[in-house]
C-alpha cells in the first residue's frame, strides 16, 4: 500500500496528531463519537490517515466523546499528546489530502482553499502549542494554538469534509480514492449466471455473490470487503463499498454508497453511508443520507432527498438552521435510531441518537437525542428502556456496550 509520507528515516518519525473538528455540523452522528471515527469511502477518517501517512500518535477530540467504542476501526490514543522532541505533524482529521501530498520538513500551515487543514511544527513550536492544549475541547484548543503561530501557508488542495452533509456529498469520490488502496483477494464464490459491467471489481476474502446479480462498475469501483454477501437478483452500482460481513439482500444499491461492517441492506439506496451494524432489511428508498450504528429502519421507511423547488436543502439542529448548498440531501440518523413501518423522513431531517420515530405523519425536520415521536408531541425515551433494547440489538451482532458508551448515552438522555 503506497503512502505519501513513506520515508522511514524522515517525516514518519515525526508524530501525527489528528485534530477533531467541531462536532455540531456532524450532529447527530457525532453525538456519540469523534468525527474522525466516521466512515467515509471504504474506511474511517482516522484509519485513512494511519494507512496513508503512518501511525497516528494521538487524536484530540472533545472529552464528551473520548470514550467512544470506535467499532469502525482501531483508535489511536485519545487526548494523550506525545512528546515534542521531534516536532509534530498536525491535521484536521476530516480533511482528505491529495494522494501525493506530504507534510514536508519545514514549519508550515497548509490550506484547502481558505480553510487551514494541516501544520508542520518543529520542536520549539510543538512545545509552545503543547502548553496551550487541554480539555474539555482538546481539538478546539489545538486548533486555536496552531492558528496563532502564524506560519507561512501553502495551498494543499484535497477534500474538506466539515459537516455530515459534506461528508455524504464527498463519499462517491472517496470510495474511488480508497479503492486504489484496497488489498483484496481477487476471487470470490459465486453462482452463475451473473453480470459484471466494467472491470473495477475488488473483493476481499470469503466474499459470496448469488445468482442473477448485476455488478455495474462502469461509473466507479465496487469494493466488497471480507465475507461480504450479495443475495440473488441484487443490482450493485459503483462507486460502492460493502463492508466486512455485511449483506446486500436485494434491490438497487450503490452510486456513492458506503456500507460499514455487519449491516443488512435491501431496497433502493443511493449515495448514502451506513456507519455499521445497521439493519435495513426491507424495501424503501434511502438517498443522500448518513445512518449511525445500530439504526433499524422499519419496512417501507423512505427518505426524501430533493425539494419540490429544486433549491438547496437547509438542515436544522441544536445549532439552528444551516444552508447545505446542496441540491440533494436526505436524512441523518444518530446511533440506535429506530423507525416504524412506513416512516417518511423529509429532506435534511436530523434525528438524534436513541430516538424512536413512527406514525403516519412526515417526521419533523429535526428531533433531539432520545426522542419518542409518534406524530404528536415529542416525549423523551426512558434510559432504562433504551439500555435494554440497545443491549438486545447489540447481542444479535455479537457485541455489547462498554461502560464508557453507557455514560455517553446517559449524558445525552439526561440533556435531551
Amino acid at each position: 500500500m503506497g503512502r505519501a509520507d513513506d520515508d522511514p528515516d524522515g517525516a514518519v518519525s515525526v508524530p501525527i496528531l489528528l485534530l477533531d473538528p467541531p462536532r455540531e455540523p456532524f450532529w447527530p452522528l457525532a453525538a456519540t463519537r469523534p468525527a474522525a471515527d466516521l466512515l467515509a469511502g471504504t474506511r474511517t477518517f482516522h484509519a485513512r490517515w494511519r494507512e496513508r501517512h503512518g501511525a497516528v500518535a494521538a487524536l484530540l477530540c472533545d472529552d464528551e466523546v473520548s470514550g467512544s467504542a470506535f467499532r469502525a476501526g482501531d483508535p489511536p490514543p485519545v487526548n494523550e499528546p506525545p512528546g515534542t522532541g521531534s516536532g509534530w505533524r498536525v491535521a484536521v482529521a476530516t480533511w482528505v489530502p491529495p494522494r501525493s501530498w506530504s507534510f514536508g520538513d519545514e514549519p508550515a500551515e497548509y490550506r484547502c482553499g481558505d480553510e487551514p487543514v494541516a501544520w508542520r511544527l518543529d520542536e520549539s513550536r510543538a512545545r509552545e502549542v503543547s502548553g496551550r492544549i487541554g480539555g474539555p475541547r482538546w481539538g478546539g484548543s489545538l486548533l486555536d494554538a496552531v492558528l496563532d503561530l502564524g506560519l507561512p501557508h501553502h495551498e494543499a488542495g484535497g477534500t474538506p469534509c466539515g459537516s455530515i452533509w459534506e461528508t455524504m456529498d464527498a463519499n462517491p469520490a472517496l470510495v474511488t480514492y480508497d479503492a486504489e488502496d484496497f488489498a483484496g483477494a481477487g476471487t470470490f464464490s459465486g453462482v452463475d449466471p451473473g453480470v459484471l459491467l466494467g472491470d473495477d471489481l475488488r473483493v476481499g476474502e470469503g466474499v459470496a455473490i448469488g445468482p442473477f446479480v448485476v455488478l455495474d462498475a462502469r461509473d466507479g469501483p465496487i469494493v466488497l470487503d471480507r465475507e461480504a454477501r450479495v443475495e440473488p437478483h441484487a443490482l450493485l452500482r459503483g462507486p460502492l463499498y460493502v463492508g466486512p460481513e455485511s449483506a446486500v439482500l436485494g434491490g438497487e444499491v450503490g452510486r456513492g454508497t458506503s456500507i460499514g461492517a455487519r449491516c443488512k441492506v435491501r431496497g433502493e439506496v443511493e449515495q448514502s453511508v451506513f456507519q455499521g451494524f445497521c439493519n435495513k432489511a426491507h424495501d424503501g428508498f434511502v438517498g443522500h443520507s448518513f445512518l449511525g450504528e445500530w439504526v433499524n429502519l422499519g419496512a417501507g421507511t423512505v427518505t426524501s432527498d430533493l425539494k419540490n423547488t429544486y433549491g438547496p436543502v437547509r438542515v436544522e439542529g441544536p445549532e439552528g438552521r444551516m444552508d447545505t448548498g446542496l441540491l440533494k440531501v436526505g436524512a441523518f440518523l444518530g446511533d440506535h435510531v429506530r423507525t416504524g413501518i412506513g416512516t417518511r423522513l423529509t429532506c435534511g431531517a436530523r434525528i438524534g441518537a436513541g430516538s424512536h420515530v413512527f406514525g403516519t405523519a412526515v417526521a419533523p425536520a429535526w428531533l433531539p437525542d432520545f426522542s419518542w415521536h409518534d406524530g404528536g408531541a415529542r416525549e423523551r425515551v426512558r434510559i432504562d428502556a433504551f439500555l435494554a433494547t440497545a443491549e438486545t440489538a447489540m447481542r444479535r451482532r455479537g457485541q455489547s456496550p462498554v461502560e464508557a458508551e453507557r455514560e455517553i448515552w446517559r449524558r445525552l438522555q439526561a440533556g435531551s
